[in-house]
């Protein structure tokens, strides 16, 4: 049985996140314009009041999670060049072992 590792990193939306969109979602079905040949000029504002709220709030939500998306970017990127760094040394130790060079990591670059 293999263990999975936890490392914490959760860039999903938080259930509170959830909730909130859930509700603008709703908001925004429940708020559809009725073609209404008798609509008030009052009754369209209400409606794009709303609109515009709804709106907001979407966007609030999408800028929240691009940046949680950019923060797991830069971890992945990172990640890759330590990776990267990594197989070089471990390549130096072994063309060293092999050939009884001076272990130099750069001097493969």
């Amino acid at each position: 049985m293999v263990d999975k590792p936890h490392t914490g990193l959760d860039v999903g939306l938080s259930d509170e996140e959830k909730e909130d969109l859930d509700k603008l979602i709703k908001g925004l079905k429940q708020d559809q314009p009725n073609a209404q040949a008798g609509a008030t000029p009052e009754d369209m504002q209400k409606q794009m009041k709303s609109m515009m709220e709804n709106l907001t709030q979407l966007a609030e939500t999408l800028l929240k999670f691009d940046t949680k998306m950019k923060s797991l970017y830069e971890i992945v990127r990172l990640s890759y060049e330590k990776s990267e760094v990594m197989n070089k040394r471990i390549d130096a130790i072994v063309g060293s072992m092999k050939g009884g060079r001076n272990v130099s990591p750069e001097s493969e670059s």
